[in-house]
């Protein structure tokens, strides 16, 4: 069964009934390397395609994992997380964190953090997601005896009691977005044409999957983890690109392919659409239109060209050249139409 967790109780901290200057430090340090929490939700997004695997296995989703790949997770997000901000090694713990020791725990349900006995008394940076719902959430707890569950596992491992969460400092006001998962978000029929997509001939298929996903899925950032999920292949960046790739296989059916270099992303900004980062594609079917149109388009080669509309015939789409090492982009004209 998907998994789905109640995350309502997680928000901003409540009034402590104690200051606790060491756990005001460690915050103040984590904003300062992350003022608005970014980076760390990058890092719990690419851990999970990190786990997924998807250019190997062609996973995409927590629950086609074995199980003791699900328990891995937790060391990924420790580790990955060290990796991201050069926390330094505690002695008892997993980090050093503004001089202070803490202990980087990991949970897919939250309040279900494993707490081992070391870390009583310590600080504890408790650390929750969930694909399918796109959330993480991330706080700080003085770990005390009177938070802990009486019963604990063999390693003497214990978690906190439901009345022990309010003590949880939120960093980053709780909850926050996680960036989506396509294959857990587009129709079921929709994911299942794109990876059942074959080659007429030959063995490429997976170049007729990343063909697919940017024919089915359009107007919509395409990331790196998620066509190489697609591809299945050692080269997937080729397979987007020009040179016998989706971006020069599609332009009959009038669809763009674009990706983060200069001139598409003018292109991209001029149509209204989000703007790829590095190694990230958006694809767009567009149609040409009229000087003076009030449809959002761009000047392309000495044409102008709009999202195109349904009903309106595929017309072959106008090819984007690269920024050479002059100003401007070739063949693109310095001004976009817009509503």
């Amino acid at each position: 069964m998907p998994y789905s967790y109640d995350y309502q109780w997680i928000g901003r901290p409540r009034q402590p009934s104690v200051r606790d200057s060491e756990i005001e430090e460690v915050a103040q340090e984590l904003y300062r390397l992350d003022q608005s929490g970014e980076r760390f939700g990058s890092v719990v997004r690419d851990t999970f395609d990190q786990l997924y695997d998807g250019q190997r296995t062609g996973r995409w989703n927590f629950d086609q994992l074995y199980k003791t790949e699900k328990t891995h997770m937790g060391t990924l997000v420790e580790i990955n997380l060290q990796r991201t901000f050069d926390f330094a090694d505690g002695d008892a713990t997993d980090y050093r964190i503004a001089g202070f020791e803490v202990d980087c725990k990991y949970s897919m349900k939250p309040g279900e953090w494993t707490l081992p006995p070391e870390v009583i008394g310590r600080i504890a940076l408790v650390v929750t997601a969930n694909d399918r719902q796109s959330i993480w959430a991330a706080g700080l707890v003085r770990v005390r005896v009177e938070y802990l569950r009486l019963g604990r596992n063999r390693d003497q491992k214990s978690s906190l009691l439901a009345a022990a969460r309010p003590n949880i400092s939120w960093l980053w006001n709780g909850t926050n977005n996680l960036a989506p998962n396509l294959f857990l978000h587009i129709d079921p029929a929709v994911r299942d044409r794109i990876f059942a997509a074959r080659a007429p001939r030959g063995s490429r298929h997976g170049q007729a999957r990343v063909n697919e996903l940017f024919r089915s899925v359009q107007r919509r950032i395409i990331r790196r983890a998620e066509l190489a999920t697609v591809a299945q292949q050692d080269d997937f960046m080729k397979r987007a690109r020009n040179n016998g790739g989706a971006r020069e296989r599609l332009r009959p059916e009038g669809i763009l392919v674009l990706g983060h270099h200069d001139c598409d992303i003018e292109v991209a900004d001029a149509l209204g659409l989000a703007i790829p980062a590095a190694g990230e594609f958006v694809s767009v079917r567009v149609a040409p239109t009229s000087p003076g149109t009030s449809r959002r388009a761009v000047n392309i080669t000495g044409s102008w060209w709009a999202i195109a509309e349904e009903g309106e015939a595929a017309v072959f789409a106008p090819d984007i050249e690269r920024r050479a090492d002059v100003e401007g982009c070739p063949g693109l004209s310095d001004r976009a139409q817009q509503t």
